[in-house]
This record gives C-alpha cells, sequence and structure tokens, in this order.
C-alpha cells in the first residue's frame, strides 16, 4: 500500500501544481489561436488539443488531487463530483490521445504526400480530422458514464469506551473487529459495541452518509478482461503507440532525404525545409514524450492481466496519475516554443518578425512553390 503521506505528495500536491500549470499554459495557447488571423488545420487542432486537455486537467483534479488536499471536499463533496468527473477524465484523456495522432497525421501528409493532401481536400480540414476520434473516444468510454453512482449507507456514530471497564474483560475483542454487537452491562444496560483495530466503541445511532456504488457489470468477469484489460491497453497504448512511432518516423525520414545544399536564390526554401524539419523533431520529442508519460499506466493493466492487484508495486497508480498530468500540461508547450511566430509574438523587437516579413514577399512566395517535394497550402505557411 501507499503510505498517506506519499500520496499525498504525488496525487496531491505535485499533480496539483502541474494541473494548474497545464490549465494556465492551455487556456493562453487558446486564446494565441483563436486570434490568429490565417488559421490552418495544424492551428484549429493545437486548439482543440489544448481544450481536451484542459478538461482532462479540470476532471482528474476533481478525482484525484482535491481529495487528497481537502479532508472537507473528500467526505462531503467529492462522492457526488467523482461518477461524472472520473468518466470525463477517461474520455479527454483518450481524446487528447487521438488528438495527437490527428496532429501527426497532418503532418505526415503535409511532408510526405503533399499532393495526395492537395487532392483531398478532407485532409486539410481540422474537423475532419479530430472528429473521428473526439467521437471514438466519447463511445469508447460511454460504459464509464453509467459505472458509478452515489447512494446512502447507514454509517454508525460512535462514541469511545475506556478500556478499563470491567465487561470488557470478558469479551473477545480481537474476534469482533469491525462488527456490531449488542451486549448487557450492569450500568449502561443493553448496548451496541463495535470494535475497530480492536479499539471498542459504543454505537450511539446512525447517520446517513454518501458512498460510491459500482454498477453490477464493473463486477462481470467478461467486462473486466475484454473492456477494461485488453481494449484499453488496446486502444490506448498499443495502437496509439504504434501510429505515432511509425508516422514521425516517415516524416523524419522524408525531411532528411531532401537536398542538403540550397542555393542563395532559394533562401525561403531553405528556411521552410529547415523550419520542417525542426517541426519533425518536435513531433519525435512530442511521440517520446507522450510514450514516457503512458508507459507507466500499462504495468497496472499488464498485472490485472496476469491476475494480480494493480497496486503490486507501491505507488505505480498515483505516479501513473501525475505522468498523465504531465503530459497534458506540456503537449501544446512543445509546440509554442519551437515556433518562430510564438518567439516574435512574445518577444516583438526579435530579428525573426524582419525575416517573417520578408518571407511575406509575393516574390519569394512564389520560389516556395517550385520546391515540389515538400510544397502544400499548409506547408507554404510563413510559420505554424
Amino acid at each position: 500500500m501507499v503510505s498517506s503521506t506519499s500520496q499525498l505528495l504525488v496525487e496531491g500536491v505535485l499533480m496539483f501544481i502541474f494541473s494548474l500549470i497545464g490549465i494556465f499554459l492551455n487556456i493562453i495557447s487558446v486564446f494565441y489561436f483563436a486570434q490568429l488571423k490565417h488559421q490552418r488545420a495544424f492551428h484549429r487542432l493545437l486548439l482543440t488539443l489544448a481544450l481536451m486537455d484542459t478538461l482532462h486537467l479540470i476532471s482528474s483534479a476533481f478525482t484525484f488531487s482535491i481529495a487528497n488536499l481537502s479532508y472537507t471536499y473528500a467526505s462531503h463533496t467529492w462522492h457526488y463530483i467523482v461518477p461524472y468527473s472520473l468518466p470525463i477524465a477517461q474520455s479527454s484523456m483518450t481524446g487528447s490521445v487521438y488528438l495527437t495522432i490527428s496532429l501527426t497525421v497532418e503532418r505526415y501528409f503535409s511532408v510526405v504526400k503533399p499532393f495526395y493532401q492537395m487532392r483531398n481536400r478532407w485532409l486539410r480540414s481540422s474537423l475532419c480530422l479530430a472528429f473521428p476520434g473526439i467521437v471514438f473516444s466519447l463511445l469508447f468510454t460511454l460504459p464509464n458514464y453509467f459505472m458509478l453512482k452515489t447512494v446512502y449507507i447507514e454509517d454508525p456514530v460512535l462514541k469511545a469506551i475506556p478500556t478499563n471497564e470491567s465487561f470488557l474483560e470478558e469479551i473477545d475483542l480481537a474476534g469482533m473487529n469491525n462488527s456490531v454487537t449488542n451486549i448487557t452491562t450492569k450500568l449502561a444496560g443493553s448496548i451496541q459495541l463495535l470494535v475497530r483495530d480492536s479499539v471498542p466503541f459504543q454505537v450511539i445511532g446512525f447517520a446517513s452518509v454518501p458512498a460510491i456504488q459500482f454498477a453490477d457489470f464493473r463486477s462481470n468477469g467478461t467486462y473486466i478482461t475484454v473492456y477494461v484489460m485488453w481494449l484499453h491497453l488496446l486502444f490506448n497504448t498499443i495502437i496509439p503507440f504504434t501510429i505515432l512511432l511509425a508516422l514521425n518516423t516517415a516524416i523524419y525520414k522524408r525531411l532528411v532525404s531532401l537536398p542538403s545544399s540550397i542555393s542563395v536564390r532559394r533562401t525561403t526554401e531553405g528556411n521552410l525545409r529547415r523550419r520542417e524539419i525542426r517541426l519533425a523533431r518536435i513531433s519525435l520529442l512530442i511521440v517520446i514524450i507522450f510514450i514516457i508519460c503512458h508507459s507507466l499506466k500499462i504495468l497496472p493493466s499488464i498485472f490485472e492481466i496476469l491476475g494480480y492487484p494493480p497496486e503490486l508495486i507501491p505507488g505505480i497508480l498515483p505516479l501513473s496519475h501525475l505522468l498523465l498530468t504531465i503530459n497534458c500540461s506540456v503537449n501544446f508547450l512543445i509546440y509554442y516554443l519551437a515556433s518562430g511566430r510564438a518567439l516574435s509574438r512574445l518577444l516583438p523587437g526579435s530579428s525573426y518578425r524582419a525575416q517573417r516579413r520578408s518571407s511575406d514577399n509575393p516574390n519569394q512566395s512564389l520560389i516556395v512553390t517550385q520546391y515540389s517535394e515538400v510544397s502544400s497550402p499548409e506547408n507554404m505557411e510563413t510559420s505554424f
């Protein structure tokens, strides 16, 4: 079992801090892309990803972090929130995964198969690229919205009994743990006795308290084996890993295969090629971070498949939640910091702004169209 201190630190403090940082950065990114005058599919996909990541950060904070930081929230509010926040966190996490794939698909056709992208307009539509993954995320996680519900149970109200009471000498406290027993005493008469951890308490009443109840299908062996174990492992980990690695590898190979020497007359093409290579490397970095942050969640699934409890390794579940939060917090930041346009907006006096004005020259734009190896409407932007 994870100690309460470790869980408080990892799933409480650290996860909450990264959630706040991620929400702040994602909100900034939404405003940044929303105010762009010339939006492209790439921009709109990043904006959608930022919104999806923000939704996950908020819902996971209500599900995990705040409950570890606030006793009042955990005792009185969490039971009403988690039946909704947990499935939303799962849907948004799956949505974030497939939106990352959508970004990679857009980059793949823009760089590797630009003419195919030009002939198929849907490949330049952010709606067509993002919509299937979002719909799949909702449908795939739909059972989770019916898995939990809030119920009320009768919880005993306890009063401590002094351990020197004479009638306790005749009772085997070790054999009465967590059970209510009616006993008769000389002074108090008939009382109800409850023993917890070998400590006796008198039950003086009952109070209705909220609790979480799982749906009956959650205990079905077939449901657990097929959906919870295998399908989640397949569609949330194995397939995304394979697609991201394959497409980003193809993008990078295509870019490094382009001619390394570019004449002075083709300075714009050289800038374009270097920018495409930089974006390809950033995409590979995104995949590496994605794999690192998502790989740890494979272990609990494998443990369950092998018949072991998910908590076999102490602290693995809180750490897995923390890594997923970090992934949603930095996913957009990597793209943003690699954008020369972003730097020019942050630093109005930067030299990149002058380069950008020169690249907007119509005559130079004509030269870009001659670079047929990577030219496409998306690639001919001054920045991404």
